[in-house]
């Protein structure tokens, strides 16, 4: 599609976004209502992305703004995707006794949908299996385990779900998924045909496998994951090489990690035939979508995508005047299937301007044509100060803006 200008642009781009003027008393002489798409992620650590999306729209509220504001919380695959696909009309969230990363029992929950074709089930790896429940000390991915979200599908399937959703951002493991799998009825066996213990760094004893169980429990159902990087599960942009140390792995680790895993995708290959070291995102949440396509023969995809495709959002971007985005942290992995690059890039194609809401943006990061990127937190603040107040000035940085925009629309 030809690239379209957005007259909209210059009223944002003169404000000088990053510094934006204070309020406004200009009279409320208008001509007509700005269409806005708000579609935001969330802000790791302080916001959901439902939570984002009311301060930006009551924030446009309190601007001299005439509006007509669509709210459209987004996920890429991570922490709350299940909640914006299941949690809708026709949903019912599902809370489980179950066990988080390093084995200690919690409440953890899953949405169910029901429609005329079935039940279907969305489950946020994260909800049981997440960076969440862990302090510091207990980030050892050689040892944390899924085992918990695969008591959250065994309960689903329990239910009658046909089709179930497994969203795979934000986890605290780097086991393959084999804790899941073993959950759901997978034996995961060394040379003397014993249990190897959960944890990615049992793998390396890993013998064999038995899915005999499994294949029964869940005939007839359809699994897709959903995941925001293409990462396959082996190799330098790989589950351990990557993903390891940002769950608490030491370099000795990440190569112990490695080990294991590759163990793991070479028992498997000589089990079932299926070569999932290469796998485009296979690497997700440490090996999990790896394990998945092996042992439930699940669809792997991309979270941003289904998840616009389910909200519609390019029907609604393309009828907007602007479209108002954000997440935590703008660097350059955010235009790398992040959900602020994927809005980006689809206003693109309709000569939208967007503005991009951050908690933090990297010094590199430059506003471009119909792309404007506005700090929402004063200059060198704290940032546990800031994460606090993270509601406070993203409502505030999205009613200085519509002052902006209700001066000249």
């Amino acid at each position: 599609m030809a690239e379209k200008t957005n007259p909209i642009w210059p009223a944002v781009n003169h404000a000088d976004a990053r510094r934006l003027t204070p309020r406004s008393c200009a009279p409320r002489i208008k001509k007509n209502k700005l269409k806005i798409v708000v579609c935001p992620d969330s802000f790791k650590g302080c916001l959901s992305s439902e939570e984002a999306a009311e301060c930006i729209r009551e924030g446009l509220k309190r601007s001299i703004l005439l509006s007509d504001i669509k709210v459209l919380p987004l996920a890429d695959g991570g922490a709350g995707t299940a909640r914006i696909l299941g949690g809708g009309p026709g949903g019912k969230e599902i809370i489980k006794t179950v066990t988080n990363p390093a084995g200690k029992k919690i409440k953890a929950g899953y949405f169910i949908a029901f429609s005329a074709s079935g039940k279907t089930a969305f489950i946020d790896i994260a909800s049981s299996s997440g960076l969440a429940w862990l302090d510091k000390k207990d980030m050892k991915p050689l040892k944390t385990s899924t085992r918990g979200t695969g008591a959250l599908i065994k309960d689903a399937l329990r239910r009658g779900c046909a089709q179930i959703f497994i969203c795979l951002g934000d986890s605290a493991t780097v086991d393959g998924g084999a804790g899941m799998l073993s959950a759901l009825g997978v034996k995961f066996l060394d040379k003397n045909g014993n249990f190897i213990g959960d944890g990615g760094g049992a793998l390396r004893n890993l013998k064999k496998t038995d899915s005999a169980e499994l294949l029964k429990n869940i005939n007839g159902v359809k699994f897709i994951v959903l995941t925001d990087v293409t990462n396959p599960l082996l190799g330098p942009s790989g589950a351990a090489a990557v993903f390891a140390p940002q769950k608490g792995a030491q370099p000795n680790e990440v190569a112990l990690l490695e080990k294991a895993l590759s163990n793991y995708a070479g028992v498997i290959k000589k089990d079932t035939g299926k070569d999932i070291s290469r796998l485009s995102g296979g690497g997700a949440a440490g090996g999990a979508g790896a394990g998945a396509a092996a042992f439930l023969d699940a669809e792997i995809k991309s979270g941003i995508e289904s998840v616009s495709e389910y909200l519609k959002l390019e029907e609604n971007i393309s009828s907007c005047d602007v479209v108002i985005t954000g997440e935590g942290r703008v660097d350059e992995q955010t235009f790398s299937g992040k959900t602020a690059g994927y809005v980006t890039k689809t206003a693109a194609e309709y000569g939208k301007t967007v503005v991009v809401f951050a908690g933090e943006i990297k010094e590199n990061i430059k506003d471009s044509k119909n792309l404007c990127f506005i700090k929402i937190t004063p200059f060198k603040m704290d940032r546990e100060k800031a994460i606090k107040k993270a509601s406070v000035y993203l409502t505030r940085a999205a009613r200085k803006l519509g002052d902006i925009l209700g001066e000249r629309f």
